[in-house]
């Protein structure tokens, strides 16, 4: 691997490296130090790394480091059918399986498979990485903020009626009329809102208010800031029409009981609407704050005896407003819950405190990122403060006190990893700018740094913004491999959750039944790797399967290779986000 000119991130990346290494401090590397490091990564060889060259290699055919990923499925097929006649039928591997494996191997869903990513895979599962256990990881729970588990939104002024719009706009399926190629009309053909396209063709209305109300023309514009300003007047424009699609004569005014209703479980109990109790929590209107789910999630966690880590991630500066309510339910006097159903989070039984605070160098801080220069990268805890331009760089933090910057990738996602592994509530804001830098693409977005699959830890991400198809505002960096990201189609569903409102308000269990479905589908990867690394590390078989096609390419087999753009998750998705992320 190349690594560029003496840049600050080389000379980050190498000064990590030696300090892995270098155990004892004495700044130089012995040979014991070495060769302890390099059993820490297992890099022995053994006959499995040989079998594993010889099927890529084999596949290989123009030696470009890369196969073919329907060759790779099947082969696959192939030594799954030579384990079963081998009476090892627990390794034999489905078609379903085998096309979840080759999306596991490309980092990309380009349908091309790299040597360096087949082997990490194995060396992951020769570690125990890949093989399933009965014990529970430890979460990082990193959850966005507005419109993922607060309905309110401050950034635009919309109140729950409006918000609650914007989701049944979303969640409502029909088709669009079109003149002269123009977007004018929308007619609702589905009378069950749901958030997965019911039947092929049909659309939501909120890409129909898209499609009829689009963002000018960049060329238009001389000047950034009138570019600016007819941006922000569509926006508006889409949100009033999305705030009125239950309004009377509007075409969702079918689903105003819906609205109704949702608003219903958004409200506060009567008895506790404006007493002190609530003030006391910070809820000093009718509605709550946090959604109810969530908070029935802190508390199943709890009851479960789960190890935990709890990130709040927004780009808005609306943390504090969260912290009277958080500090009410880890107090177990939450006006929610019932008094004879106490459940505490606060530290008060010996256990670990999640209360939020602020001010603090372990419990919140900041990112700062500037994707255009060299994805400059630092963290500064102690602080959510932020400068409002990228031009004003880190050194906007020099003159605060109480705070400590970590400045480089390498740097930040050594100190992530340290926040992950506390069992507490830690608050961090994400940088807008740097998104928006990029065209508010995954690059500049909100990032988590993953690694393959550790089985003491089980990393999600819940965000209304994210698809299955495009993390869109999460930015997935492998951690081994900077600048390497992940996909879509390796994350979605087991490390990265479209928060869905519709179902969050309407289920009191949506975040608990999240949790199970991602755990579930870890441990459906889990068992996959582990037959993957069985079936490949078996030298002898995988010589036997290659040796009857020592002059053709592996046969064609009855499974097909069906790409994750295919799948079942992204071709009926939602095609728009339910809310413009502001800052």
């Amino acid at each position: 691997m190349s690594l560029p000119g003496e840049t600050a991130e080389t000379a980050d990346a190498v000064a990590h490296i030696f300090d892995e290494i270098d155990h004892n401090k004495d700044e130089r590397i012995c040979w014991d130090e070495f060769q302890k490091w390099l059993w820490r990564w297992n890099v022995q060889h053994d006959e499995s790394e040989d079998a594993a060259r010889s099927l890529f290699t084999f596949l290989d055919r123009n030696g470009d480091g890369t196969i073919d990923a329907q060759e790779m499925m099947d082969a696959l097929m192939l030594l799954s059918d030579f384990e079963c006649k081998n009476n090892h039928s627990s390794l034999a591997v489905t078609h379903a399986e085998a096309g979840q494996i080759i999306r596991d191997l490309d980092p990309d869903s380009s349908g091309g498979i790299e040597y360096h990513t087949f082997v990490e895979v194995l060396h992951a599962s020769r570690k125990g990485h890949a093989h399933p256990s009965n014990e529970r990881p430890h979460l990082v729970l990193n959850f966005d903020v507005n419109n993922t588990i607060v309905m309110l939104d401050s950034a635009t002024g919309a109140d729950s009626k409006g918000l609650i719009a914007m989701v049944l706009s979303n969640s409502a399926w029909g088709s669009i009329q079109y003149t002269d190629g123009l977007a004018v009309s929308w007619t609702c053909q589905h009378f069950e809102l749901c958030t997965e396209q019911p039947k092929p063709g049909l659309q939501t209305y909120t890409e129909f208010v898209v499609l009829r109300n689009p963002f000018p023309d960049k060329k238009d514009f001389s000047e950034k800031t009138a570019l600016r300003a007819a941006n922000e007047k569509v926006k508006a424009q889409r949100r009033s029409d999305l705030w009125a699609f239950t309004d009377p004569g509007m075409p969702g005014e079918v689903f105003r009981h819906e609205l109704e209703q949702m608003q219903e479980k958004l409200l506060l109990p009567e008895d506790v609407r404006g007493s002190n109790q609530a003030a006391d929590a910070g809820l000093t209107s009718e509605a709550v704050q946090l959604l109810p789910s969530f908070l029935h999630f802190l508390r199943e966690l709890k009851r479960q005896g789960r190890s935990f880590t709890l990130i709040f991630r927004t780009f808005g500066n609306d943390l504090p407003k969260l912290q009277k309510e958080i500090e009410a339910l880890c107090q177990g006097w939450h006006p929610l819950f019932r008094k004879e159903d106490i459940v505490v989070l606060d530290g008060s039984d010996g256990l670990p405190d999640y209360r939020m605070q602020f001010g603090s160098v372990d419990s919140c801080g900041t990112f700062f990122r500037n994707p255009t220069a060299d994805d400059h990268m630092a963290l500064v805890m102690g602080s959510i403060e932020q400068p409002d331009s990228i031009e004003k760089g880190v050194e906007f933090w020099d003159d605060k006190e109480k705070v400590v910057t970590h400045e480089g990738v390498h740097q930040v996602f050594k100190h992530y990893t340290r926040l992950s592994s506390q069992k507490r509530t830690i608050a961090l804001r994400d940088f807008y700018p740097g998104w928006a830098a990029v065209g508010s693409t995954s690059r500049g977005g909100k990032p988590v740094f993953l690694g393959r699959m550790d089985p003491g830890e089980h990393c999600i991400f819940f965000d209304d913004h994210i698809g299955p198809d495009d993390p869109h505002i999460v930015d997935p960096i492998d951690a081994h491999l900077w600048p390497r990201r992940f996909s879509s189609a390796q994350l979605f569903g087991v490390h990265l959750v479209r928060a869905q409102p519709l179902l969050s308000i309407r289920d009191r269990d949506y975040f608990v039944k999240c949790l199970e479905q991602c755990e579930a589908a870890r441990m459906a990867k889990l068992e996959r790797w582990h037959k993957l690394k069985c079936m490949v590390a078996d030298l002898e078989g995988v010589r036997k399967v290659l040796s009857s096609f020592l002059y053709t390419a592996v046969p064609r087999q009855d499974a097909t290779f069906r790409p994750w753009s295919g799948s079942r998750d992204v071709i009926r998705c939602q095609r728009v986000p339910t809310f413009a992320e502001e800052a």
